[in-house]
């Protein structure tokens, strides 16, 4: 009896760190999509109408 145990416990232990992982990973995916991009497309905006700006004057 306590062999099955063990091996669902293993099985189940598995799962959820698969899933946690998975989880972790997707999170980071959402991260970088919803805060890096914009911010690295905003400041490269900033930076060349920055440069234009120093060319004009």
């Amino acid at each position: 009896m306590l062999q099955i145990s063990n091996l669902l416990l293993a099985a189940v232990s598995t799962t959820a760190a698969n899933n946690s992982a998975v989880g972790m990973l997707g999170s980071f995916i959402a991260a970088a999509v919803l805060i890096v991009v914009p911010a690295t497309a905003f400041l490269i905006f900033v930076s060349q109408k920055d440069s234009l700006d120093r060319v004009r004057r």
